[in-house]
């Protein structure tokens, strides 16, 4: 098998690896982003998909200048700067809700590792790309429910409460305790209406 595909030259910039480049980034980060979208996460499907595509072309086209232009470039100097301006598309997908929680980072972190294997793909690493898209789908997948269990038996929760006023407090705070529960923090602060 190694032999067949040394023969097709794949580590090298031809039609046939670029089509093969492209394909990978594709089908691996929409598997990816399918898990996303399953969630219902702002960055699904189409979206990683777009980010890893545009990883690999990235990558290929710092290759392409580099064979075009021989001592001039440096292949990796554009791939840099995904890795870099993938943050403010992953920014974006981190919000803090109403009830004081942080939501999207592992949206985020999802889209640049998509992107860095994007930029493997486009390098043509092939065996990387395809670790870093079984590592990433494990992880992704199979860790949310680790995530899930080792959550469920916390001792420890964070609990968002709206009171009508601040003479409930001391009510709240005899009721967790006649409960059993012990209070180690709390913040107070005005609705925004």
């Amino acid at each position: 098998m190694p032999a067949f595909l040394e023969g097709l030259h794949l580590d090298e910039l031809n039609e046939l690896s670029i089509v093969l480049r492209l394909l990978l980034a594709a089908v691996f980060s929409g598997v990816l982003g399918l898990e996303r979208t399953r969630k219902r996460r702002a960055a699904g499907f189409r979206t990683y998909i777009l980010v890893c595509l545009g990883a690999a072309v990235v990558m290929m086209t710092g290759e392409y200048l580099a064979q075009r232009f021989p001592g001039d470039t440096d292949p990796a100097r554009i791939a840099a700067q995904v890795i870099s301006g993938i943050g403010f598309l992953g920014a974006g997908t981190i919000i803090m809700t109403g009830v004081q929680q942080v939501r999207g980072l592992t949206t985020a972190a999802g889209l640049w590792a998509s992107a860095c294997m994007g930029i493997a793909i486009g390098a043509g690493f092939y065996f990387g790309s395809v670790v870093m898209f079984a590592a990433m789908l494990i992880v992704m997948s199979a860790f949310d429910y680790v995530q899930a269990r080792m959550a469920s038996r916390s001792k420890r929760i964070q609990l968002y409460t709206v009171l009508e006023g601040l003479d409930n407090i001391a009510d709240f705070m005899a009721l967790a305790s006649q409960k059993g529960f012990r209070i180690h923090d709390f913040q107070t602060s005005k609705p925004d209406t």
